[in-house]
């Protein structure tokens, strides 16, 4: 669709340079640009001369002092075209953080295909819009080349409207990698350079989904909860930008992700729910490759499966003050001697030991899985860096710790919460 052009005070224009002086004297006077860079090829670096001339005759004045040149080494090889135009993008960037009065326009019409698809690729990352020089008439049935003095300006697009399911592509794997943050980033900035009112509204819904994804991994739970309530209230945002079948199972995961998150914020902690996504956060940093962060994920949710344990079934609130009298004889004596005001702090080891004197299933379960001992995981877990130590954790401790922690939380893995993946053809 053909967009008139928007003028803004001060434009610099850059255009590519092709064997006629027509369409580009019609660029400059439709925008009677400040600045010009004149891209040509050794091949037409004359015709610029013959453009500026032409110009002047038209009534568009462009002294020498308000154009620049920046040659194409050959205009038939893509390669050698790209490279010296990525050398514009400091000074573009700059023209457009001058103020709301400043624009960029690309004009495209002249040169060869290679010059003209380099300069289209380029000039797809600048704050900038396109120009195209058309014809109300054309040689051969009007399938040639524009007649002479028929130039129009067809086009003044923001690239970015065309552009913006690129950048859905790049979200949805930047995504599908966990790596919400750095997906919500690529949607916001790619919001902020269109221009569509329909797709900014596709991006912000897509920068608000990734922002809850976000929150939920740093343990921001009520923040997560609302903005995928928000999404849910963009559903018909979401499937514009993902297309219907992905915006669907989308929609579906985050309704029960909103659900699990409901009942995290609606029990006093700490609770099986508190447990639960502790484990399934500590799968999505195995997923990462982060086994350091998995591990420690892993350890807290061995801690908290404790502290259930002897809250829920025999009425110690708190590990961090367990009341001496609650300790049976054959461990209060180990235990006193840290005991302050009648109450001791128990670690993850004495909680396990506590539950197993008290009878409970679960304190037996850790301590037959070997988790008690001097070989146990744990260990392995307090030497990395992110405990006392400096070691590196490896894959192999953290799935060691997997599942006896799955059995002991008696959580099958496959209910955890999960956020369903983004790419086609991925389960």
């Amino acid at each position: 669709m053909t967009t008139q052009p928007v003028h803004a005070e001060l434009t610099w224009l850059i255009c590519t340079v092709g064997g006629s002086p027509e369409s580009i004297v019609s660029a400059l006077k439709q925008w009677r640009p400040v600045r010009v860079r004149f891209v040509h090829t050794p091949r037409t670096k004359e015709m610029v001369a013959e453009i500026v001339l032409k110009a002047r005759e038209e009534g568009f004045e462009l002294d020498a002092g308000r154009y620049d040149l920046l040659e194409l080494p050959d205009e038939q090889d893509f390669t050698s075209c790209v490279e010296p135009l990525r050398g514009l993008n400091d000074d573009v960037r700059a023209w457009a953080a001058r103020g709301d009065g400043y624009q960029v326009v690309v004009d495209i019409t002249g040169g060869t295909k290679c010059m003209t698809a380099a300069m289209a690729i380029q000039a797809s990352h600048w704050p900038c819009l396109f120009s195209y020089v058309g014809g109300k008439e054309r040689t051969k049935d009007g399938v040639g080349i524009v007649v002479s003095g028929s130039e129009i300006v067809r086009h003044a697009q923001n690239p970015w409207d065309a552009l913006g399911q690129q950048a859905t592509d790049d979200f949805v794997v930047l995504f599908d990698q966990h790596a919400y943050l750095a997906a919500a980033n690529v949607a916001g900035a790619t919001m902020r350079r269109v221009s569509r009112p329909d797709r900014k509204r596709e991006l912000s819904s897509l920068e608000q989904l990734a922002k809850a994804l976000d929150a939920w991994d740093r343990f921001n739970h009520t923040t997560s909860k609302n903005l995928l309530e928000s999404v849910n209230k963009s559903a018909n945002d979401l499937r514009a930008a993902l297309g219907h079948t992905r915006g669907d199972r989308v929609l579906a995961g985050s309704a029960k992700l909103v659900t699990h998150l409901g009942k995290l914020l609606h029990v006093p902690a700490p609770s099986l729910h508190h447990v639960i996504d502790l484990l399934a956060n500590a799968k999505r940093r195995r997923d990462e490759g982060r086994f350091d962060d998995a591990v420690a994920r892993l350890y807290r949710a061995l801690e908290a499966i404790a502290q259930v344990a002897l809250k829920e079934s025999h009425g110690c609130e708190s590990t961090e003050k367990v009341p001496l009298d609650k300790i049976p004889e054959s461990l209060r004596a180990t235990l006193a001697r840290r005991a302050n005001g009648g109450v001791v702090a128990l670690g993850v080891r004495d909680a396990y030991r506590l539950l197993a004197e008290l009878g409970d299933e679960v304190g037996q379960k850790f301590q037959s899985y070997g988790l008690g001992g001097t070989e146990s995981p744990l260990v392995a877990r307090n030497c990395s860096i992110l405990a006392h130590g400096f070691e590196l954790v490896s894959a192999n401790t953290f799935d060691t710790l997997w599942s006896p922690t799955l059995s002991l939380s008696g959580v099958d893995a496959a209910s955890l919460p999960s956020f369903p993946v983004l790419a086609e053809g991925r389960p």
